[in-house]
Formats: structure tokens, sequence, C-alpha cells
């Protein structure tokens, strides 16, 4: 058998197939049928069923999340079905009654931690950016906060905590004060790697400043497109990146997607439609959301540094523009195009 690193990308979608064919005969579902979904840092296929149900399954990419991660998860989702209204993916149990099902077979590295979703209908909100749905977010925003603040998770509940703009244990490529930097931002000119280090320390004083008191669960990955638009309801997914952190550091990440995928225009209203549906139901956060998007731009460019050395320089140049136009402004803007 071919090691799955020498497969094609098409070979290696054929052999995690046969691993999700494995995963659903741990299942009780009706027949079931199995359609590539997408590859979008895991695995997803839709699963139908004889008598019309649908679900999807989920292979998670060995190394990227932990057990400990997707049990999380599957317990905020829990609590959220059942004392919210919030419409959100059930967890469906396998037949031993495991929410999470770590899974290996022949022929594919490492340990699949599995789960079997109910299929959410709708479009993704992307599709329909609009004021209207922007405050029907900011709306849901305030309701997840309201729970990941006031749940009480069950014990083993994860320690994670998303409270520095590298927290997921990266190394610190683009900054590092504790050691060398690579040759590719060594080369970069004096005044780039100065505004670097100045916007770092702008950002970690951003998240050192945050008031403790409103450290709660929270989503930390609920940009537009993790959200399905359904008869006017809003039905969030992919709570993968289930940990705890801060209010303003979540509705920074979701406002800066908003920001790359529209302009500087747009964006200015549909955030304050989003603020508008947010503050009818709970007080906006009194930390700035923009420091903690600068942050995720720093993370962007670290992971180029350590991935990409070689484009490193252009990308450096656009983003630093964009900081210096934040310490003129007090706004992010989107980094020029390459």
């Amino acid at each position: 058998m071919r090691p799955f690193e020498a497969l094609s990308d098409a070979g290696q979608l054929r052999r995690l197939r046969t691993l999700a064919r494995a995963a659903l005969r741990h299942y009780d579902l009706a027949r079931p049928t199995l359609a590539f979904h997408a590859f979008a840092t895991n695995v997803l296929y839709r699963v139908s069923t004889a008598s019309g149900e649908r679900f999807v399954l989920r292979l998670a990419v060995p190394g990227w999340r932990t057990l400990d991660d997707h049990l999380a998860e599957v317990a905020w989702l829990d609590a959220l079905a059942r004392d919210t209204s919030v419409r959100v993916p059930r967890i469906v149990p396998t037949r031993s009654g495991a929410k999470v099902l770590p899974l290996t077979v022949p022929g594919v590295p490492g340990t699949c931690n599995v789960l079997l979703m109910t299929w959410l209908p709708g479009r993704l909100l992307g599709h329909h950016l609009n004021p209207t749905n922007l405050a029907r977010l900011g709306a849901l925003f305030a309701e997840l906060h309201h729970h990941g603040g006031s749940w009480t998770p069950p014990a083993g509940f994860t320690q994670r905590r998303f409270e520095h703009w590298l927290s997921r244990g990266e190394e610190n490529h683009l900054t590092a004060r504790d050691g060398a930097t690579p040759a590719a931002v060594d080369a970069l000119p004096s005044a780039w790697r100065a505004s670097l280090d100045d916007t770092e320390r702008l950002v970690e004083a951003a998240y050192a400043a945050v008031d403790r008191r409103d450290l709660r669960v929270i989503h930390c990955d609920l940009w537009h497109d993790n959200v399905k638009l359904h008869r006017g309801s809003l039905q969030p997914f992919d709570f993968e990146d289930t940990v705890w952190g801060f209010r303003a550091h979540d509705i920074a990440m979701a406002m800066l997607d908003l920001l790359e995928h529209t302009d500087e225009e747009r964006y200015a209203t549909l955030l304050t439609a989003f603020r508008r549906g947010y503050e009818a139901h709970l007080a906006w956060p009194d930390a700035a959301i923009e420091p903690f998007q600068l942050g995720r731009l720093l993370w962007t460019l670290n992971w180029i540094a350590d991935n990409e050395p070689r484009t490193l320089a252009d990308a450096v140049e656009r983003h630093v523009a964009a900081f210096e136009h934040y310490r003129r402004t007090g706004q992010v803007v989107r980094p020029s195009r390459a």
C-alpha cells in the first residue's frame, strides 16, 4: 500500500472515504449514503438515510484539534440546544454512546476524531450580507455570549484560553524576542520590523487590559460563512474552536472577516447594524475590537513567515500600510491586494 503522503489529493480523498465508511458502521442509520461535501481543514461528507434524514460527517485532521477540544465543542453544543433557542447542529452518538469517535484505518496515518451532526438547512450567510441580517448576527452573538458567560461547563471542559495573538501553541516567527527570527524576517527593512514590533506591543497591551471578568466560553470562529440563513433565522455551526475568551475578541474576528469580504464603506454600515442587533440584547464590550483585529493580521504574517517565507516581504509591505493607517486614524482597513 502506498504511503498516504505519496498519494495525489484525489487518492487521499479516496482513502479517507474508506475511513468515513468505516465510521458510519458505528451509527444506527437506515441505509446511509455518503457524498463528499468539502475539505476545509477537516474533511466533510453529506450523509443521507433511507428515511430522509440528513447529516454531516466530519473527519478531523489528526493534530489539528485534540480529543478534549472536540469534547468541549460537543458539551457546549448540547448545552446550547438544551438552554437556548439557538438552532445548532445536534451531535449524533454512536451505538455505544460516544459523541466523538476516535478512529484509525490502515493506510491513513494517525487517529481521526469523527463527529456526526445533524444537517442545518439554508444558505451561507455570506450570500446575504445586508443590514437586516447583520443585526440578526449581532443578536446571535449576544445570545451566545450571554450563555457562554452564565453557563457552568462540566468537569474536564477545556481550559484553553485565547488571550494573546498567538494562543494555539504557535511559535512566534515574526517578532521573536527570545530567539532568532527567520532569515526572511531579518531581511525586511528596519522600518517594517519596527512597525511589526510596535503593532505586537499594541495588541498585547489590548489583551492585557481586557477585564478578566469578561472571560467566557466563545465560538472563536463565528464568521459569516459559519452561519446559515434559513427562513429569516440564523443557524451557527463549526464550533470546533470552542474556547475560553473575550467578547471583544470574538466580535473582532468575525468583523475582520466581514471587512475582508466587503470594503471599508460597506463594512462600516454592516458593523453599525451588527452592533445595533447586539446592543438590543447585551451591552457592547468595553474593549475596542480593532487591536484584536490587528492581532489576527499579525497571525497571518506569522504563518507566512513560517510556511511561505519567499512571499513574506510583499505581505509585510501591504500589512505595514494597514498598521500605520490604524495608528493615524484608529481604523482598521484591508491590507492592499498583492
